[in-house]
């Protein structure tokens, strides 16, 4: 018990509180670009002389253009359940809050075989880990369903027959908003890694 206290003030020792609000700071940037992703769309579809954008991924779900109209019964079965939406926003909300915590809190050491880390890097570097882990499952996700119901990729280009006028050419993009994803949850966890070196400057 006395050693953890001891690790735990040798670790506070080291840290300057400069260089502790120059991390909180650095740490804003991933989280800003985190929540530009977040109300981008991720991925669209453009229906040749008929739509762009016709239908867009976001976090939360999938959303259809007005254009769709009565089209929209079509895109049945592509929806995610009820409570995607709200699993989502949850888990923006508990990714935030782990962050403001993982900003605030000092010491707490939990060992994981030789390697030793925080409790700020664990919090930190886990909202990142989470993130790639979201943008890589809804890339795979969505490509599968999409490739299974209408036989289109999820990047690229292919033929649709759904009926006058839902026979055309179509084209789909992973959007920047995705692309963010990958560039805030590497951010994270470059910060959560190198934490104690950067708070343990002058």
């Amino acid at each position: 018990m006395e050693s953890t206290q001891t690790n735990t003030k040798i670790t506070e020792s080291k840290e300057s509180e400069p260089s502790i609000w120059m991390f909180r700071f650095m740490v804003l940037i991933p989280v800003a670009i985190m929540l530009v992703s977040w109300f981008l769309p991720w991925w669209t579809i453009n229906i040749e002389g008929f739509a762009d954008n016709a239908a867009q991924i976001r976090p939360w779900g999938l959303e259809l253009c007005g254009q769709m109209g009565g089209f929209a019964i079509l895109m049945k079965g592509t929806e995610m359940p009820a409570w995607f939406g709200s699993f989502m926003w949850a888990f923006l909300g508990l990714c935030m809050l782990a962050i403001l915590v993982g900003l605030f809190v000092r010491g707490k050491e939990f060992g994981f075989g030789k390697l030793k880390f925080n409790l700020s890097q664990i919090l930190i570097g886990g909202v990142g880990v989470a993130y790639l882990f979201c943008g890589i499952f809804a890339a795979v996700y969505a490509g599968m369903r999409m490739k299974n119901t209408f036989d289109v990729p999820l990047q690229g280009r292919a033929f649709i027959d759904m009926g006058d006028p839902l026979i055309a050419y179509v084209d789909t993009y992973l959007l920047p908003g995705y692309y963010l994803i990958f560039v805030a949850g590497i951010l994270f966890v470059a910060l959560g890694l190198t934490r104690n070196k950067i708070t343990a400057l002058v």
